[in-house]
């Protein structure tokens, strides 16, 4: 009996089997009990030996099915290497799908709804920036993330790139780095009246800032991101996530005090893909919640009341800021539970109709 060497196919060896014994293919699928054509189409490698087809095979010829299941992968195995195209295609399809959430981002429209592999991938390497689908995205960003220091995920890469392309397209006066740092303190009392959000991009438009609000892509824990393309104005971006109207201020906050500090700089960011777990990261990370708390309470906030609904309005009073952000520092101290005054905080997502998109990751 032959082996199953390379050289041969399932089928091949079947029928020296049926010569050896002088049977014909008909007889033998009178054995097994099966169509003529079926059994025609395995001797002729048009039909896969099946497990259940292998312990027949194995039973008429008293080989056991192992063989047969074995010669089956074996010359799958031999035939998909001969056919180095057809596993190209599953590594690059794979290879896409390791870099960006695919198939999110074509419902988004953010790359085409297409199955031309050449053409999606040409399209995936011009959305992040990248001579081929084997380099690495250059990702550099400071980002205010949940629960996650290090590499960018899929989908924060994605995010991030995205609301890149679309800031580098707005018109923003020269950048300024002193008059953001005064928009910054004035911001809070300016959005003591939360419609007011829909002047922000025009406030950091002057101060040579672009802003771009986009949707958070699934499973992303991505609250903000700044970034400084080359040759680009600087980008602020907001996801929205957690569609808390505080949450909001005090991201785009956090995100004004990164490039404040020149934690990142036009064409470099310190937290990115290769440094993104430094300590120095960290540090910076911290240095913008400090800032950005500071820019709301300058002078901290302070009670040692019972907190009720007329110390939240006193206290936002006396600041001059939305009461919400009041509420969300008392959470943040532990002086109020998350649960508590919720429905005193807007939801951002119902003050910015155009933001693109409604799902929450």
């Amino acid at each position: 009996m032959s082996d199953g060497g390379p050289s041969f196919s399932p089928g091949e060896i079947l029928r020296d089997e049926l010569d050896a014994r002088g049977w014909s293919y008909i007889e033998f699928a009178e054995i097994l009990g099966r169509p003529v054509q079926a059994v025609s189409e395995i001797l002729n490698d048009h039909k896969e030996i099946t497990t259940e087809t292998a312990f027949e095979i194995g039973s008429a010829l008293g080989t056991g099915p192992e063989l047969w299941l074995n010669l089956q992968t074996n010359y799958r195995l031999r035939y998909a290497a001969m056919n180095p195209r057809r596993l190209s295609d599953v590594e690059r399809r794979a290879r896409l799908r390791a870099l960006v959430p695919l198939r999110e981002l074509m419902m988004r429209g953010w790359l085409p709804d297409t199955k031309d592999l050449d053409g999606l991938e040409v399209a995936t390497c011009r959305f992040l920036q990248m001579p081929t689908i084997e380099d690495r995205p250059a990702i550099k960003a400071a980002a205010r993330r949940t629960g996650q220091v290090g590499d960018f995920s899929p989908a924060q890469a994605a995010w991030i790139a995205r609301v890149a392309e679309v800031g580098s397209r707005q018109s923003v006066a020269r950048f300024d780095r002193d008059a953001l740092g005064v928009l910054a303190g004035t911001i809070p009392s300016r959005l003591r009246d939360p419609y007011e959000v829909s002047n922000v991009r025009s406030w950091l438009q002057t101060c040579g800032v672009a802003f771009v609000c986009e949707m958070p892509l699934k499973s992303s824990k991505l609250d903000g991101a700044v970034v400084w393309p080359q040759s680009s104005p600087p980008v602020i971006a907001l996801s929205t996530r957690g569609n808390r109207f505080d949450s909001f201020v005090f991201t785009l906050l956090h995100e004004i005090a990164h490039l404040w500090h020149r934690h990142v700089t036009e064409g470099e960011a310190t937290i990115d893909e290769e440094h993104g777990s430094s300590l120095t990261n960290i540090a910076q990370e911290q240095e913008a919640n400090t800032t950005a708390g500071e820019w709301i309470f300058p002078d901290g906030l302070h009670t040692d009341e019972t907190i009720t609904t007329s110390t939240v309005l006193r206290l936002a009073d006396a600041h001059s800021v939305h009461s919400s952000l009041v509420i969300g520092r008392l959470q943040r101290d532990e002086k109020l539970a998350w649960s508590q005054f919720r429905t005193y905080i807007p939801k951002v997502r119902d003050l910015l109709p155009d933001l693109s998109g409604r799902t929450e990751a």
